[in-house]
């Protein structure tokens, strides 16, 4: 029996929220920290609209989707994320600390085995989506 655990990170960027949100939502950026090919995002960011965005190099080019699970505007994000064989749910929380910085938190449900792979999965996620905030 695989025992599962929740993997949360934090950071907290040098922005305003509203930029940290862009910088997470918006579809050429998800591109970025998404890894995807440019162009090939789209998202329809509501709860129960979907997502999808293409992956890969040349001849091994891969059309990953999901779904939003929950949206509120500037707060929370929670989409599910294709990991093989499986489906991974990732929340993305965000708070404005109120002096134009945001803590931003991502929280996924997985395998215990696979906690330092997630952690610094998101790690660097959030870190790219950070460059990109700060420079919005």
């Amino acid at each position: 029996m695989t025992t599962s655990i929740t993997v949360s990170v934090t950071r907290t960027i040098d922005a305003p929220c509203d930029k940290v949100w862009r910088a997470d939502t918006e579809p050429r950026h998800f591109e970025r920290w998404f890894g995807a090919k440019a162009g090939s995002a789209r998202t329809d960011l509501r709860t129960g609209g979907a997502w999808s965005a293409v992956v890969g190099g040349e001849g091994e080019e891969i059309q990953l989707e999901g779904h939003y699970v929950e949206v509120v505007e500037h707060r929370r994000v929670v989409m599910t994320v294709p990991n093989g064989p499986e489906t991974l749910e990732v929340a993305v929380d965000f708070t404005d600390l109120g002096d134009g910085r945001t803590e931003v938190t991502s929280s996924t449900r997985v395998a215990a085995e696979a906690r330092e792979i997630v952690e610094q999965t998101a790690g660097a996620i959030l870190d790219e989506i950070a460059k990109i905030a700060e420079s919005l």
